[in-house]
């Protein structure tokens, strides 16, 4: 049916929780019949409306066949410790390899707020030299090498002793 104002979706995790809950180990070859008749009666119910879950006990029947095949020994009480454990060594060792990288991206963050504050500090330090070079430019707006209309000081003095040898 599907998932019908939620209500069917629960009710497929019900019933996919009673197959995890079934037994790992039992006869070999069962079909889903057989599965089905060691299920709870709320979860035939479920079963006979919804066509999903009828395929989920199909899968669930010919994996636990297939699986009772291989003549698997019963795992023992530290297995999922063991498993655990060596999980865990596996990411220390990749861990050991990426290190570097790890740390660079640790200190990303870090680096990227001390850019942010050198970049306003050093707008902030050019915004008041420049403003310090105009109001030593005694009043005289512009650029010498782009306005032609400003003269350099320099080039007044020049250009007076050029004009009076002349005359």
């Amino acid at each position: 049916m599907g998932k019908l104002f939620g209500r069917e979706n629960e009710s497929c995790e019900r019933f996919r929780d009673a197959l995890d809950a079934l037994p790992v180990m039992g006869k070999r070859g069962r079909s889903a019949d057989e599965w089905r008749a060691e299920l709870p009666a709320t979860e035939e119910r479920h079963l006979a409306v919804c066509k999903s879950c009828g395929a989920a006990l199909e899968e669930f029947a010919e994996t636990r066949s297939a699986l009772a095949e291989l003549n698997l020994p019963e795992p023992g009480p530290w297995f999922a410790k063991r498993v655990m454990a060596a999980i865990e060594a596996k990411e220390r060792e990749e861990e050991g390899t990426d290190g570097v990288w790890i740390s660079v991206r640790r200190l990303a963050p870090r680096m990227v707020v001390v850019s942010a504050l050198l970049l306003v500090l050093g707008g902030s330090w050019a915004v008041q030299q420049r403003s310090r070079e105009l109001a030593t430019t005694d009043g005289r707006s512009g650029d010498m090498v782009f306005d032609s209309s400003v003269v350099p000081a320099w080039s007044d003095d020049g250009l007076s002793a050029i004009i009076e040898v002349r005359p």
